[in-house]
């Protein structure tokens, strides 16, 4: 026998017993999918060991190079280790065989890829720009009916990723992707199963798809298919939907708006409203969702309530999905814990910045676009300029230098209260990028910093507030609340040196901390 190490776990792998089945006897289940006789996804990286060459068979170069191989041929003869595959790896690319418009915001991309896909109708897909830029959209074709892969993109004021595939990507042209990914596609307990189908713009995309896969699978319970936009031009596929619901007896097709409507073959009211009005009693249905994540989110809630099994409650929200690519540059992040990275020094940033000198002036002119800026205005209605130029000065001079010199919230708890979305995130990266290269930073230097904001993604995107966390603890989002210092601060409010160790008062939803002189006021 020989030991193979996974997630820090040891297992014994016996004699001419490939990798996958020793920790699959072992109780862990890697997910897994071979096509061509090449795995695409149960892919696994070698960090340690010697890799037998038939497990790297039919791979790329660059996967061979960088130690990944199939678990499933892979029969160790000594012991090794290995990890899950990093994500960015896993591209692919495919060639954009057309483009349409579909309404006046979306527009569906059709693409042939490079290697033969064995997916689902409504998983997601994620494309990669040539700068590394990613996002995740939903299939809507179907595999065995159809040779190409079908989206449909929604353009989005500010859309860095949407934008570009609408304006810039040509038909003829390639472009990497990686998956499919996700669980939200056709698995029904039953043919006869009823199916809830509810959507919000492109969030329609995945929902086409899986109804046209349960048709062809022959379903035949009742298949309800509720798609909601503000406006009657935000509605596509209108007419097919409509066809395909008079060729099938047990399929409805229901057009929603929720603002002002002038044709009577739209309901009126938002997509779940509407929905839920129907079909006060979903016991033994499966509901699919996909769209607007308040939306989706609420719809969850609401069919759970009405007795659909939570198993059976599909949910496609249109927020962050992808497997987030690793930073283009090492930086050497290491997480210490929630809402907290650790970096080490970086003595040619600091070099490169003057000492600070030339950083000053990048967040200087960086921030007075910021300021000037319409879409972040509400973000900075209760700071200076200054005051936030000081700050972010502090954190990224920690960040380069290793010294203590910051005393402000980390990012997750000083954004605690702020919805952005990825669209606004990815907006101000471009702006920061801007401004560095500007004052002539090294291409390198400047994606080694884009890398360290990159790393806060997760920390700082989201789809509605959350609590500031303390002492592990999330706090309500209005209001005020006590804590003592673990570290050095200021008061927000009269610029009082605090120390470690004093007990403060700090709003909840802004993070600003007060000292007891003046307590805020």
């Amino acid at each position: 026998m020989v030991n193979i190490t996974y997630q820090d776990k040891v297992y014994r792998c016996r004699k001419g017993e490939s990798v996958l089945d020793a920790v699959l006897r072992q109780g862990v289940n890697l997910q897994f999918s071979c096509r061509n006789g090449v795995c695409q996804v149960c892919l696994q990286r070698a960090v340690k060991g010697d890799i037998p060459k038939r497990s790297q068979k039919g791979l790329k170069e660059k996967l061979r190079a960088r130690g990944y191989f199939m678990p499933c041929v892979c029969r160790p003869r000594s012991d090794m280790e290995f990890e899950s595959p990093v994500a960015d790896d896993m591209y692919f690319t495919a060639t954009v065989a057309a483009k349409e418009r579909l309404s006046q915001h979306i527009y569906r991309i059709v693409l042939e890829p490079s290697l033969a896909l064995d997916y689902h109708a409504g998983q997601f897909i994620n494309l990669k720009r040539p700068d590394g830029t990613s996002r995740s959209y939903s299939l809507a074709s179907v595999a065995g009916e159809d040779y190409y892969l079908e989206l449909h993109v929604q353009r989005l004021p500010n859309g860095v990723m949407s934008n570009w595939l609408i304006d810039a990507l040509e038909v003829g042209s390639e472009i990497e992707m990686q998956g499919p990914n996700g669980n939200c596609y056709y698995q029904p307990a039953s043919i006869d199963q009823n199916l809830l189908l509810i959507a919000t713009g492109s969030g329609l995309a995945p929902l086409v798809g899986i109804l046209r896969m349960a048709l062809a699978a022959g379903h035949s319970g009742q298949i309800y298919l509720y798609h909601g936009s503000r406006l009657a031009q935000g509605l596509y596929l209108v007419n097919s939907l409509y066809e395909l619901s008079r060729q099938h007896a047990n399929f409805h097709y229901l057009p929603c708006v929720s603002g002002a409507a002038d044709s009577e073959q739209y309901h009126h009211g938002r997509a779940d409203d509407v929905a839920f009005a129907q079909h006060e009693s979903l016991a033994g249905w499966c509901v699919h969702l996909a769209g607007n994540p308040d939306m989706v989110e609420s719809a969850a809630a609401r069919a759970a309530k009405a007795g659909a099994d939570t198993g059976l409650i599909f949910a496609d929200a249109f927020v962050v999905k992808e497997l987030r690519a690793a930073p283009r540059h090492a930086v050497g992040i290491t997480p210490a814990e929630p809402g907290r990275r650790e970096f080490p020094p970086d003595g040619e940033m600091w070099a490169a910045l003057d000492e600070g000198a030339l950083m000053n002036r990048i967040l200087t002119d960086f921030y007075d676009e910021v300021f000037d800026d319409p879409l972040f205005a509400p973000y900075f209605t209760s700071v200076t300029r200054h005051r936030v130029i000081g700050k972010v000065y502090s954190f990224m001079k920690q960040i380069f230098t290793g010294e203590r010199v910051y005393f402000g919230d980390r990012p997750r708890n000083s954004h605690h209260w702020m919805v952005i979305p990825d669209e606004v995130f990815d907006y101000r990266e471009s702006l920061m990028a801007k401004w560095l290269r500007h004052h002539g930073l090294d291409e390198h230097l400047v994606q080694r910093w884009l890398a360290i904001e990159e790393s806060f993604r997760t920390d700082i995107v989201k789809a509605k507030p959350f609590g500031r966390m303390v002492d592990g603890i999330a706090q309500p989002v209005e209001g005020f609340g006590h804590a003592v210092l673990e570290i050095g601060a200021v008061c927000d409010s009269c610029s009082h040196v605090l120390e470690p160790g004093e007990e403060v008062r700090y709003h909840l939803r802004l993070g600003h901390i007060y000292c007891n002189a003046c307590g805020g006021v």
